[in-house]
């Protein structure tokens, strides 16, 4: 008797175990394919944010975690760009790029507002250089001649503020030094036809 009930348990074991495997294969599946809709959905909301149709873009932004709540900031990349110029950043660069930021509406207390906070901290990647300009060359074809020349001339006028809030030369002339320039003319070019 004692090997009929040892043999049951067993058996019960083992369809315990084998249930417990599929519960956790089927649990698996499932967070796969809500990643799969969340990512098709995060991707639908920054493709029609974005206003662009380009794949590789959209794949590059995904990525870099550039969400459809993230392209405001991601759109003011360039100032991170010319804030870091001269290869470091001072509190009055910071300072004016945050103040674009929030002129675009981008609360000072939001998770956008962290991202380029933390943009600013580390400095441009030239991951996050390539995809901008990427998008930038999307711009150029999705955006009438004047929206185009509204977007680049608004950016451009962020980029002078913040090269400028460095203080130039001994901190008294607003004069932007040759890599601000350097880099301001490679924003105009991204976004010019």
């Amino acid at each position: 008797m004692g090997t009929i009930g040892s043999h049951d348990a067993f058996r019960e074991r083992g369809q315990s175990l084998e249930e417990g495997y599929f519960r956790s294969r089927d649990s698996q599946l499932v967070d796969k394919l809500r990643k799969v809709f969340e990512t098709k959905v995060a991707r639908d909301e920054l493709k029609k944010a974005a206003g662009i149709s380009s794949d590789e873009v959209l794949d590059r932004m995904m990525q870099l975690n550039i969400s459809g709540q993230m392209l405001t900031a991601f759109k003011l990349f360039p100032l991170v760009e010319i804030a870091w110029a001269d290869g470091s950043v001072d509190a009055k660069e910071v300072e004016a790029v945050i103040n674009g930021a929030v002129k675009h509406g981008i609360p000072r207390d939001s998770e956008v507002m962290s991202r380029l906070r933390d943009w600013l901290s580390r400095g441009p990647t030239a991951d996050g250089r390539a995809v901008w300009k990427m998008y930038a060359a999307e711009l150029r074809k999705s955006l009438s001649p004047d929206q185009l020349k509204t977007f680049r001339e608004d950016l451009l006028n962020q980029a002078h503020a913040v090269a400028q809030a460095g203080g130039g030369i001994f901190n008294i002339f607003l004069t932007e030094s040759q890599s601000e320039k350097k880099v301001i003319e490679e924003i105009r070019a991204a976004l010019t036809n």
